[in-house]
């Protein structure tokens, strides 16, 4: 069972990477974006595959909430300090809630 919480894990890292990537080449496409869109497919496939490996051990009841949630909340703060994004308040207060979700979900 632990085995499965890191790869829900590693998949919430490899989704949040993921959409970095993405994030990073939808302003100022370069010249030659393929290579960097491939990079973020890489990493989305990665994503997919262990977040299926670790829904063999893991309720999907819990695993999609946490999964979803962590990367939601993940992205969030990601993108802020990432691309200067605005953080208001309500979205601290909404990755929060967040949080606290998911600890209740995994109980």
């Amino acid at each position: 069972m632990p085995t499965a919480y890191v790869q829900l894990g590693s998949a919430v890292a490899f989704n949040v990477a993921a959409y970095l990537v993405y994030r990073s080449i939808a302003d100022a496409v370069p010249r030659v974006w393929w290579p960097i869109f491939a990079i973020g497919l890489t990493l989305g496939a990665a994503n997919t595959f262990l977040f299926a490996r670790s829904i063999k051990a893991i309720p999907l009841s819990v695993a999609y909430p946490v999964f979803t949630g962590a990367s939601f909340a993940l992205i969030t703060l990601a993108a802020a300090l990432a691309f200067n994004e605005r953080l208001p308040p309500v979205h601290l207060i909404g990755i929060g809630l967040v949080v606290a979700g998911i600890v209740l979900v995994t109980r």
